[in-house]
């Protein structure tokens, strides 16, 4: 059963690529490929997501918004010295949503929900991070440490610190898809690791 959601996130990540590969169909114009950022309310906005953009100068900005959609896994940590000696194949699976915004190109703040399939209730937490990017231009290429807290809904109420790292790849300055990863300590409640893989969607 594992492989189904294994196969979902694979395709997530390949099929941006693939769709920026695929040569236009005979008699129909290719988009333009978005060179800068664009507003939400912008035409471009919605329809050059796919577009690969080898030409923009630079695929992050300052006072970007980016909304992020994602697949989790979620396994319970004994303690963070034993992080690389904990058998992590009996986690859950689950999805998420986040916002982020960057007052430069390096720092920003975000925000996150995970709702994993558990059994419990639909929202397990809410985390809050401070984020610190270094784009690799012209790559699209964003390597990021995050950290913040958060608080447990799920059967017990708990505050939470986290500390993680990630990687974005930016196609144009609109689209990107990202994984990271984080280290969560609780306060009542035994440590976890948490995975995401998804699209962050600039605007």
């Amino acid at each position: 059963m594992k492989l189904i959601p294994m196969f979902v996130i694979t395709a997530a990540l390949v099929a941006p690529v693939a769709m920026a590969q695929t040569e236009p169909a005979p008699g129909t114009e290719p988009m333009t490929p978005t060179t800068e950022p664009v507003h939400v309310w912008n035409p471009e906005w919605w329809g050059n997501h796919f577009q690969y953009c080898a030409t923009a100068p630079n695929k992050y900005s300052a006072h970007e918004g980016t909304f992020d959609l994602f697949a989790s896994y979620v396994a319970r940590e004994e303690k963070i010295s034993h992080l690389f000696q904990t058998d992590i194949r009996d986690g859950v699976w689950g999805g998420g949503v986040g916002g982020n915004y960057f007052f430069t190109r390096e720092l920003g703040i975000g925000a996150d929900v995970n709702m994993p399939h558990d059994g419990g209730n639909l929202i397990n937490n809410v985390n809050g991070s401070l984020i610190a990017r270094f784009p690799i231009e012209p790559t699209g290429l964003a390597p990021y440490v995050f950290g913040g807290g958060g608080r447990t809904t799920d059967r017990v109420w708990d505050w939470t610190g986290h500390a993680g790292v990630g990687l974005e790849y930016r196609m144009n300055p609109i689209t990107g898809i990202f994984v990271d990863g984080r280290y969560v300590w609780g306060d009542k409640t035994s440590d976890s690791v948490l995975f995401r893989t998804g699209f962050r969607f600039a605007f």
